[in-house]
């Protein structure tokens, strides 16, 4: 090979090496371009109008509505109280840990809005827990006055969770196996990482027409 051959070559490996590296993190994120909600909602957005884009932020707190179908709601940087916020119009099945601060993982379109059309989201957990020595038991909060707040224990029973935008999120039992007083409870929030059926919780709300409507939710560490 000659001189000039070797070096025609030698460049058009190099370009090919060039594109081959711009798209590599494309595919890394199944094809969409991982970017953040200050650059969806403030600067940039243009040039990724009708691009798939990839993108996390906390889900903003009663942005959501839980009978709307598809889902609509807004998302802000992770750990901000307010800032820019991204409207994101999501066709799918909300994961049971939706709700206002969670986590999302959203993939989908931007439009020239700046509103994000998601077929994908994925949600984070928190891990959290709390003793229960000072939680009432279910039987003592069903007799309690409504309205009161009250925190109380029990263990989720099994296959009562239904999805984050359901009227009754899950139901809790006095015992593991399920048996015993039981309350539903509605919550809106995001169930801490481990919650599972059978999985002892502590919970922090009130009763409200035979449903405990919870603020709070967390393990149990005792």
């Amino acid at each position: 090979m000659n001189k000039r051959a070797r070096n025609r070559l030698i460049g058009v490996t190099a370009i090919i090496l060039i594109v081959a590296a711009a798209f590599v993190p494309l595919m890394m994120s199944g094809g969409a371009k991982e970017t953040s909600v200050t650059d969806l909602a403030v600067g940039g957005n243009a040039a990724l109008v009708g691009t798939r884009v990839k993108v996390t932020g906390a889900v903003v707190a009663g942005s959501w509505d839980k009978k709307t179908n598809p889902m609509v709601f807004k998302i802000r940087t992770e750990g901000a109280t307010s800032g820019p916020e991204v409207l994101v119009t999501y066709n799918g099945s909300a994961p049971n840990t939706f709700g206002s601060d969670t986590i999302a993982i959203l993939t989908g379109q931007l439009d020239s809005l700046g509103s994000l059309t998601a077929s994908e989201m994925v949600t984070k957990c928190p891990s959290k827990y709390e003793t229960s020595t000072e939680a009432a038991p279910i039987a003592d909060v069903l007799a309690a006055p409504p309205d009161s707040p009250i925190r109380m224990q029990g263990f989720v029973l099994p296959g009562s969770q239904g999805a984050a935008n359901a009227a009754e999120r899950f139901k809790l039992s006095a015992n593991a196996d399920g048996t015993g007083a039981s309350v539903a409870v509605a919550f809106t929030g995001t169930t801490p990482a481990g919650f599972a059926d059978g999985v002892k919780v502590v919970v922090f709300g009130k009763l409200e027409n035979g449903v405990f409507v919870a603020t709070d939710v967390a393990l149990s560490t005792n």
